[in-house]
């Protein structure tokens, strides 16, 4: 798989306009933390809207608050939120996504044990646009391969229609 060439053609094109062929979903942060284990302040996903099984889609969101410390320092007069930390939430997004297709569900159960992943790399990212404050970063995740050990995902990030960055990673369930 030609990862430079995937970030190439998904740099204008959205993975999934996330109303077509998902299903509907209104998970929140209580949600959310019964899947993965990150916690605040790198719980860097607010809400999951939309799950495929089928295509291996999922999409939801982030809000950057204008008052969010990290525009403090990132930076001073032109804010713009970290692209690392763009990376890290569609890498989670991603991560949630690994729990749905391993269970073959769009549910999460009242009492779910988190997950134990580690992610193992970082392919390829392009950031294209800053993210400013008071953004709604909407968040899109999709499983390109995986195999016993490894999982590999492609992720954007795109506020009022336009790709902001996108990157592949490769996570490993523990």
């Amino acid at each position: 798989m030609d990862h430079q060439q995937l970030l190439k053609t998904f740099r204008k094109k959205l993975l999934s306009d996330c109303s077509t062929s998902l299903i509907s979903c209104d998970y929140g942060l209580d949600d959310i933390k019964k899947i993965i284990p990150h916690r605040e302040p790198f719980l860097l996903i607010d809400h999951i809207s939309g799950i495929d099984l089928e295509n291996e889609i999922i999409c939801g969101s982030k809000n950057c608050p204008a008052n969010d410390p990290v525009f403090a320092g990132h930076f001073p007069d032109f804010p713009a939120y970290p692209g690392t930390l763009q990376a890290e939430a569609v890498g989670q997004m991603g991560i949630c996504l690994c729990y749905f297709l391993a269970n073959r569900t769009t549910t999460i159960p009242s009492r779910q044990k988190t997950q134990r992943v580690r992610a193992t790399k970082l392919l390829g990212a392009h950031f294209l646009e800053p993210v400013v404050p008071g953004s709604l970063m909407k968040l899109v995740s999709r499983r390109l391969q995986a195999d016993a050990y490894f999982e590999t995902y492609i992720g954007q990030v795109i506020v009022d229609q336009k790709i902001c960055s996108i990157g592949i990673g490769e996570i490993c369930v523990l």
